[in-house]
């Protein structure tokens, strides 16, 4: 674990709300859609796709906002089914979630004690950075994952 500022960047984007419950039906937005909308667009891909959750609370019938992004090299043409945003240094407390995402919530459930110990506030957003994908072979897996610091 630990303190860390994100840096700025610009992001191909998908914005929708949803709940912990519909999570599963957006994966092929990052899976197959963005990186065809980037590659469409002729972008250049900067880094790995961003999971940005914005008042998830843990109850799976909450209704939070989605941002799943790319980020790319700059924000150019049209996007189809997309858009581009602009992400400010993130100021969170980061940990490595090493194997499958259906375990992620343990990896929450042990940061959420961190931010209040080290005197922090969560700012209601938290955000996972899958590093390492592996369909085939879950327990490869690699995300970093971040709650946002006020």
């Amino acid at each position: 674990m630990q303190t860390k500022q994100a840096p700025p960047m610009t992001t191909l984007c998908y914005t929708t709300n949803t709940t912990l419950k519909e999570l599963h039906q957006f994966w092929n937005v990052t899976a197959q859609g963005i990186y065809r909308e980037a590659n469409r667009l002729g972008l250049d891909i900067m880094g790995p796709v961003y999971w940005s959750y914005y008042g998830v609370d843990g109850n799976p019938d909450t209704v939070f906002r989605l941002e799943i992004s790319l980020p790319v090299s700059k924000a150019t043409g049209q996007p189809d089914g997309f858009s581009f945003k602009r992400r400010e240094p993130f100021h969170c407390l980061a940990a490595l979630h090493v194997g499958p995402w259906e375990n992620l919530p343990e990896t929450y459930q042990r940061l959420m004690p961190t931010v209040f110990e080290q005197g922090n506030q969560p700012n209601g957003i938290c955000r996972e950075v899958y590093l390492n994908m592996n369909l085939e072979q879950p327990h490869y897996n690699v995300t970093e994952v971040q709650i946002g610091l006020a």
